[in-house]
């Protein structure tokens, strides 16, 4: 018995040193960073039987979509847009910046005649979220990473299930792994009503395509191709309700009407068909757009950015670094989740010593702890360069905003952290425009006042054992 045991131990561990040789090869045209390239190849030659399958889980960091080329992609759809401008057009030298960097890495242009209302309540949004539904005339277009299985969550699935009776096209997709509940106990109705639910890359290692790391962190619901809700709010009683509660959490999204609504759509369509393995489904999906009025006599800039481990350039991670970098005045950031690669810390620290007033806002208590502790670890450098960093005190903090100037913000559903910048599906909207920057940053103020700022001398000196675990976290950084 113990004879056979060992002989099949044995066996395991060529086996496992033989798929090595063919492993390392890759893992080194892969291009990563050197430190971690050189962590994956010693792995995987000295601990085969654990790092290789721990590679397959958390280490593959591209995947390529043969899916696409059957379908217009977002840069290239074939419709007229009389409203689109190329990055000269925009009204400063930092928003021409980050426009070129966003369309060369595959964006599409600015479009303007937009109108965009940002939504910080619970009880907005889901008066937003319903209202877009209630109103849909021909299709309901749906994409979320997580729809909890919630009161909130099930009154989604109910809304869109009576749609679907009353005989619109619904497509609604989720991430297997955020809305891995609600896939299996609760979109039932919605599929009985004759709509249609897939599930975005799967867990599963018997599935096709599947990925326990790399998942799509998107937030979009489209109403007829006409009118959009986005940002970083889910679909569950924690982000939105009837009712605005002290428990919710504070968060952002935005209602968008106008031209870009047509970007958002063809977004949609690219993940659904990757998903599905559907080409465009038939009808009336990208109808013509006017230019809608956006409340002033400016012209609303707005771009639509996505990223993935699909796309060959991290559009919004470029667009960040380069606003960051051309920031003059001011840099605000608001997050959950901070965990910066070297090259934004280093940009966040240059623009504090140039002079730039930059700000960082945190929860003061974070839903994922450890992501919490590997960003504190960057607290220390970014004081010292005068960065000044604000703990969030009411609720747990899910808002992600950027305010560079005067006329460049971001926001969607990217966090400044290397997983939205470099392994998850995500959607992000640039703004251009000073009456959208000057709403975020009123916003951005109100959320100051209900923070309390980090003292530099304080924050040294916490305990060697708190240093001890934030620095433990860092370490884990690349896949957090």
């Amino acid at each position: 018995m113990y004879e056979l045991w060992d002989n099949a131990l044995l066996a395991l561990s060529i086996a496992g040193y033989i798929f090595a040789l063919f492993l390392v090869p890759r893992v080194i045209l892969e291009r990563r960073h050197p430190s971690a390239t050189l962590a994956w190849m010693l792995a995987i030659i000295f601990l085969p039987l654990v790092s290789i399958p721990l590679y397959y889980l958390i280490g593959v960091r591209r995947i390529q979509r043969h899916i696409r080329a059957k379908i217009a992609a977002s840069s290239s759809i074939d419709y007229p847009l009389d409203h689109r401008v190329s990055p000269p057009e925009l009204p400063s030298a930092a928003a021409e910046q980050v426009g070129k960097v966003l369309k060369a890495a595959g964006s599409p242009p600015p479009v303007t005649g937009n109108r965009v209302s940002f939504l910080t309540k619970g009880d907005e949004a889901y008066d937003a979220v319903h209202t877009l539904i209630s109103e849909a005339k021909d299709h309901l277009h749906a994409e979320f990473f997580i729809l909890d299985a919630d009161v909130v969550g099930k009154r989604f699935v109910q809304a869109l299930a009576a749609r679907a009776r009353e005989g619109l096209r619904v497509r609604l997709l989720l991430d297997d792994i955020g809305s891995w509940r609600a896939l299996r106990t609760m979109v039932r109705p919605l599929r009985d009503a004759g709509g249609e639910v897939a599930a975005f890359l799967p867990a599963l290692p018997l599935q096709r395509r599947r990925s326990a790391h790399l998942r799509n962190h998107r937030k979009l619901l489209v109403s007829d191709g006409r009118k959009a809700f986005t940002g970083g709010m889910n679909i569950g009683k924690k982000y939105m309700g009837p009712r605005a509660t002290d428990s919710q959490w504070r968060d952002l999204s935005a209602l968008i009407e106008g031209p870009a609504v047509t970007d958002l759509q063809a977004l949609f369509l690219d993940d659904w068909a990757y998903a599905t393995d559907q080409p465009e489904p038939p009808g009336d999906l990208f109808p013509e757009l006017s230019p809608v009025d956006c409340g002033s006599h400016m012209p609303c800039y707005l771009q639509v950015a996505a990223s993935g481990p699909d796309r060959p350039f991290k559009a919004i991670y470029h667009g960040a670094f380069t606003a960051f970098t051309a920031a003059r005045r001011r840099l605000w950031i608001e997050t959950p989740y901070f965990v910066p690669d070297e090259a934004i810390l280093t940009a966040l620290r240059n623009a504090a010593l140039r002079g730039v007033d930059v700000r960082l806002i945190v929860p003061a208590a974070s839903d994922l702890r450890i992501v919490s502790y590997a960003g504190r670890s960057y607290f220390n450098e970014l004081l010292a360069a005068g960065v000044r960093i604000y703990l969030y005190r009411p609720t747990n903090l899910h808002s992600k905003v950027l305010i560079i100037d005067q006329d460049v913000a971001g926001i969607g559903s990217p966090n400044v952290d290397i997983r939205s910048f470099f392994l998850n599906f995500e959607l992000g909207l640039f703004l251009y425009d000073f009456r959208r920057v000057e709403e975020l940053a009123t916003i951005f103020r109100e959320d100051l006042s209900r923070s309390d700022e980090i003292d530099p001398e304080a924050f040294a000196r916490r305990s060697r054992a708190q240093r001890l675990l934030e620095d433990s976290c860092r370490i884990l950084s690349p896949i957090l």
